[in-house]
C-alpha cells in the first residue's frame, strides 16, 4: 500500500539523508502518482508533493515536519493541514519576502 512506501522514504530522509537524485529514484521506483490523485488522500497528496519538492531542492523540512507526515502516515495522529502549515510557517520566520 503507498501509506507504506511513502512511510519507508520519509524513514530514509531522516534516518540516511535520503535528497536529491537518490530520493526522486526512490519516489519514482516506489510510489505511481496517478495512484495518488485518485486515492484523494490530503495525507498522502501532502507528504508525497513534499517529498518531491524537497528532493528537487524546491522545499526545506525539518525533521519534525517529517516525523510530523510518519506519525499521521502511522495513525498515531489525525493530519491536519492547518497544524502543518503552522509548522511550517514556523520554520519560514525571518526568511525572504
Amino acid at each position: 500500500m503507498i501509506y507504506e512506501e511513502l512511510k519507508q522514504i520519509i524513514s530514509s530522509v531522516l534516518e540516511q539523508g535520503l535528497s536529491g537524485q537518490s530520493l526522486m529514484e526512490a519516489l519514482t521506483a516506489n510510489v505511481n502518482p496517478t495512484e495518488i490523485y485518485a486515492l484523494d488522500d490530503m495525507l498522502l497528496s501532502d507528504s508525497y508533493f513534499s517529498l518531491f519538492h524537497y528532493a528537487t531542492g524546491e522545499e526545506m523540512l525539518t525533521d519534525a515536519e517529517w516525523k510530523y507526515f510518519l506519525d499521521c502516515l502511522n495513525g498515531n495522529r489525525f493530519y491536519s493541514l492547518d497544524e502543518k502549515l503552522q509548522m511550517t510557517d514556523k520554520n519560514n520566520i525571518g526568511g525572504s519576502v
